[in-house]
């Protein structure tokens, strides 16, 4: 594990290139005050370790990931259904009703909208850079940013 990384942090890996998601992140950082996440892009050398650690494919820019108590003993993965699960209610209170919705619905939600969300929001050439003001929160800016 990066020695940067804070002890027990909530990182959500987000695909770089993506204006969706890079219009995502700007959202989660303007409602969340207390700095409850942090972010890092899917193609920095921090995502391809914990994936690659967790099992997962460093290639599968598709997904949204969170990585849960880093470097704890508690260290978890979360993708896609389970990642807004752990997200969601954390910002919103009225997010827990997403437990409630069952994870196939979730990851099936998420999959069809993350195969076409390049055609609707369109995509950088190279990861995009965050404000200054928000570059703290940001722990691996991956290639190109």
């Amino acid at each position: 594990m990066t020695s940067s990384i804070p002890l027990g942090a909530n990182i959500i890996f987000i695909d770089g290139t993506c204006v969706f998601c890079n219009r995502l992140a700007s959202f989660i950082l303007a409602h969340d005050p207390h700095a409850r996440f942090l972010f890092a892009h899917l193609q920095g050398p921090l995502a391809r370790d914990v994936l690659g650690r967790h099992g997962r494919n460093a290639g599968d820019i598709d997904s949204v990931y969170v990585l849960a108590a880093a470097g704890t003993p508690d260290e978890r993965l979360f993708w896609n259904g389970r990642a807004a699960r752990f997200i969601w209610p954390r910002l919103f209170w009225f997010a827990v009703i997403l437990k409630w919705v069952p994870l196939s619905i979730l990851d099936f939600g998420y999959r069809a909208f993350a195969k076409r969300r390049y055609r609707i929001f369109g995509h950088y050439d190279v990861c995009r850079a965050p404000t200054p003001q928000d570059r703290a929160r940001f722990i691996d800016l991956g290639e190109g940013a």
